[in-house]
């Protein structure tokens, strides 16, 4: 570990210029408040009466018998003397240092080298108010509490070298030693070993302290050493437990990289400058603590122990991949929380190609930043058996939208829970076009319902972000999707785009005019992709608003330029939901609707059976591009789905049907559109 940049170090540091490193270890300290019992001898811990700080009375003895000898100030501390207690007279109530200690009566009341962040927990006596060192003013009357002093207790940081990461990352180094157990910029709890070193398991941040002079290293990165910058002592460092490996270097710069970028963009210089002006060096916590929220405003992915997933049982099947449901021992962490929520229910996904995990895992980091209506990804793991890794996220306890819609179809309202439903979607697919991403495949398998989101306005989640691409790449030409939602233009070999997620918005907002999915009575196959690219839509039912069928119209508009955008979209189910704008449409549609509902015309439970080729999982199309292409779809005049134009489209699928299959019963030829 080498030094790069040093803004506010000298040639010579000294954290603490007016004390000395200590001739021996500081071990009656435990470098983590939420320890009960000593590290050194197991004997339980005393707190000090003032910010109720832990020691071990035994270990701290031991530690004054050796060291009392030496005229030297290696401790910052308040000591009170308990008269009631004694057997003779103290002159003094308050003395100055260790080598005063008295046996029958001192009492520790606060050790000025620990972090205290609390708040005094009892009265603060006159000559506890003013810094041991310098006699400078040190109570904050307003707060009534004690500050550390700025005189005496200097903060640095510098850029250091990552042997491991060959990079550099920052160093704080604080002049006390800090036995918080929670991470300075998470709040997540700290894992701990017994005698100087913790670390965060969400954040990667490193706590090392040097227990001859009470400073600590609080290193934003890995590395494998750190020096103290009072006595110059190298601090080694266990990385065996904190350098998370998921077994793939593409995964694990996924897994460091929003963590680099809050190390990169932490500016400790001007933390530092902003407390040495204030002087109230204790702030510099809320500071990094602010600044991570500021940067990185959600819980950043983990990479997550197969041994922590438990009861993993299939749920579906689809296209790209299988869910499962799972039990993570550990769970997540509550967000912006110090906690995890234990034996969390959580859905696994494993994917049949590797590059659509990559894809769908970077997808979701990028577009979470709008995190409304996104589902909630927290990390991923591997299967020890197969060796696939698999995706880690929330589970959306009730379901997908299409299995919503069929069961509780007859009690959505026109006039408010249906607006509201959609109002939410398309804001969820506004937030990933906000991204300048494509979500290619939407439909409603992939809308899910959160039931645990106390926020009702914020139940309905987008997830399947598997196909999801930035809006300029044009390197991907496959498709693959549930032609139903698949806008025309993607039959003829245009790419993707933002306008095609419009048009299976309109899919959608057909489905709740039904409860059904479109298509349903008709094979899923070349034929409907002809009929799609020559107009064909689902009907339009009786009870839909003139308002909402206009809308919808436009959103599956064949052409692209003509469809409005996704912001567009959801400005118009706000007016309508949140500003009643149209109401009169909507409650004459409501009555038309429950008319419907009595006379059994409209609902998924009178619709015609589904066709047995319907299907409505998302699954490689290219084949059937290929056959429209050959088909050269792109020349033949659009006419009515049943004219002669039609017939001739109809014997030609059938030859294409024979000619395209080898004996092996493997499609033969294969063209690529250039996409």
């Amino acid at each position: 570990m080498n030094n790069i940049n040093n803004k506010h170090n000298d040639i010579v540091f000294n954290p603490t210029p007016k004390l000395l490193s200590s001739r021996t270890p500081i071990l009656f300290i435990t470098n983590n408040w939420n320890d009960r019992n000593c590290f050194d001898c197991n004997d339980k811990y005393f707190e000090t009466p003032l910010g109720g700080q832990k020691y071990c009375k035994k270990c701290l003895l031991r530690y004054i018998d050796i060291n009392i000898i030496y005229d030297d100030s290696y401790l910052d501390v308040i000591i009170r003397r308990n008269l009631k207690r004694s057997k003779h007279i103290c002159k003094e109530l308050i003395i100055p240092n260790i080598q005063e200690w008295c046996k029958e009566c001192s009492e520790i009341s606060l050790f000025k080298q620990l972090c205290f962040t609390h708040h005094s927990t009892g009265e603060i006596f006159k000559q506890e108010k003013h810094c041991n060192l310098c006699k400078k003013l040190v109570y904050n009357k307003d707060e009534n509490r004690l500050e550390a002093c700025s005189n005496c207790y200097l903060i640095t940081s510098e850029w250091v070298e990552s042997i491991l990461f060959q990079r550099t990352i920052p160093v704080l180094y604080l002049p006390w030693w800090d036995d918080h157990p929670n991470c300075i910029a998470c709040d997540f709890q700290l894992k701990s070993t017994p005698r100087s070193q913790k670390y965060c398991t969400h954040c990667y941040i490193i706590y090392i302290g040097c227990r001859y002079c009470l400073t600590t290293n609080i290193l934003f990165g890995f590395t494998d050493q750190s020096k103290c910058k009072k006595c110059e002592r190298t601090l080694l460092i266990d990385l065996r437990n904190i350098c998370t490996s998921s077994g793939n270097r593409d995964l694990d710069e996924f897994l460091y990289a929003p963590r680099f970028n809050f190390y990169d963009n932490l500016e400790l210089d001007k933390i530092i400058d902003h407390v040495k002006q204030n002087g109230k060096p204790l702030d510099v916590y809320k500071l990094i603590r602010d600044k991570y929220i500021y940067i990185q405003s959600e819980p950043m992915m983990e990479w997550i122990p197969y041994s922590q997933i438990v009861d993993l049982n299939e749920i579906e099947r689809g296209g790209c991949g299988i869910i499962y449901r799972a039990t993570w021992i550990d769970g997540p962490m509550k967000d912006r929380g110090s906690f995890r929520d234990k034996n969390e229910t959580v859905a696994i996904k494993k994917f049949k190609e590797p590059k659509h995990f990559l894809n769908e895992i970077k997808s979701n980091r990028c577009c979470y930043k709008f995190k409304h209506h996104l589902i909630r990804y927290y990390g991923f793991t591997k299967d020890d058996e197969s060796d696939d890794y698999m995706l880690v996220m929330k589970f959306a306890a009730g379901g997908d939208l299409h299995n919503f819609l069929k069961n509780n179809f007859a009690d959505l309202t026109w006039n408010k829970q249906k607006l509201h439903i959609l109002w939410q979607i398309s804001e969820g697919l506004e937030n990933i076009h906000e991204s300048d991403f494509i979500h290619r495949d939407i439909h409603s398998g992939n809308i899910l319902l959160d039931l645990n989101n106390s926020e009702l306005r914020y139940q309905w989640q987008i997830g399947d972000l598997g196909l999801t691409q930035p809006e300029n790449n044009l390197l991907d030409d496959e498709v693959y999707g549930v032609i139903p939602y698949i806008a025309p233009e993607i039959f003829n070999c245009s790419t993707f785009s933002k306008k095609s997620d419009v048009y299976s918005m309109a899919m959608i907002m057909w489905e709740f005019t039904t409860g059904c999915k479109p298509f349903a009575n008709v094979a899923h196959d070349l034929e409907l992709i002809l009929n799609i690219v020559d107009g064909k839509r689902p009907a339009i039912t009786e009870d839909t608003p003139e308002c909402f069928a206009n809308l919808m119209k436009s959103c599956w508009d064949p052409d692209p330029q003509k469809r409005p955008s996704m912001k567009k979209v959801r400005e118009i189910f706000g007016s309508w939901y949140f500003r009643n704008k149209d109401i009169k449409q909507f409650n004459d549609a409501e009555t038309k609707r429950k008319a419907l509902l009595y006379s059994k015309n409209i609902g998924p439970e009178f619709t015609e059976k589904r066709h047995p080729e319907a299907i409505y999982t998302s699954r490689l199309l290219q084949e059937y591009i290929t056959k429209a292409y050959e088909l050269d779809i792109n020349n033949i005049p659009s006419q009515d789905t049943n004219g002669p134009t039609n017939s001739s489209r109809k014997r030609k699928i059938k030859e294409l049907d024979i000619e395209n299959q080898d004996n092996s019963g493997k499609c033969g030829k294969w063209v690529s559109c250039n996409r």
